[in-house]
């Protein structure tokens, strides 16, 4: 039983450090604190008790903070890793309903989309629209017409739009022009790679293209300096 006392104190500090801080020098201080913070713990919550076993207590602690770090470590906690993959998802969903909101405006060259015409692009049910248009609102990027819920992009939503269909765009020109890609297979690529490229890397594909008008399907790509 000591052997596995001695090995979890020597294991779990170095552990938690290691999901705390990414330098090696920094992980040797973190998991020295943790070390003494454990032994502090245990000292104390024995003290609380008559006969409670100083040792295993120090191991408790250990173990405490190293819950805590596996759970909400700024990077790889479980917790932490888990609300920034659904923000992460709510960012795609909504740049998704904006293109889609500007490829209908594009086509029927008006200002006002029809709600069932919008959930038609999408390919989503009307209540999970909703909740991406509640969200838009929320971020003054759409706003509702009337109470059928029929939308229009507002200045700060078309700005929005017309980056990621930027983006997307571009990207299906890059993989055509760069990478030999037939243009009728670089759509779904494209769908994943728009709401993962920066401005600086947009800019660089647009310079290495020439600064291009049109993708490979001959659809406008928006240009960088429109409102």
């Amino acid at each position: 039983v000591g052997v596995v006392l001695v090995s979890a104190l020597l294991i779990t500090p170095a552990a938690a450090a290691y999901l705390l801080v990414n330098r090696m020098h920094h992980m040797l201080w973190v998991a020295a604190a943790i070390g003494m913070l454990s032994a502090v713990l245990g000292v104390f919550f024995s003290f609380l008790g008559s006969n409670l076993p100083t040792g295993p207590f120090m191991v408790l602690g250990a173990s405490g903070v190293f819950l805590i770090a596996y759970l909400f470590a700024p990077r790889h906690g479980r917790v932490t890793r888990w609300l920034r993959h659904r923000s992460r998802c709510r960012e795609v969903s909504n740049e998704n309903t904006l293109k889609s909101i500007y490829r209908i405006l594009e086509k029927d060259a008006g200002s006002v989309v029809k709600i069932n015409r919008l959930a038609g692009e999408r390919r989503v049910s009307k209540a999970d629209l909703f909740t991406d248009l509640r969200r838009l609102r929320r971020i003054g990027a759409v706003e509702f017409v009337d109470q059928g819920g029929d939308v229009m992009l507002t200045d700060t939503g078309l700005k929005q739009a017309r980056q990621v269909v930027r983006n997307h765009r571009l990207w299906e020109l890059y993989l055509t022009n760069e990478a030999d890609y037939a243009s009728s297979h670089v759509h779904d690529d494209a769908e994943k790679i728009e709401h993962f490229l920066s401005e600086e890397k947009v800019a660089e594909i647009e310079r290495q293209l020439d600064y291009p008008e049109v993708d490979p399907h001959g659809q406008p790509i928006p240009g960088r300096g429109e409102a």
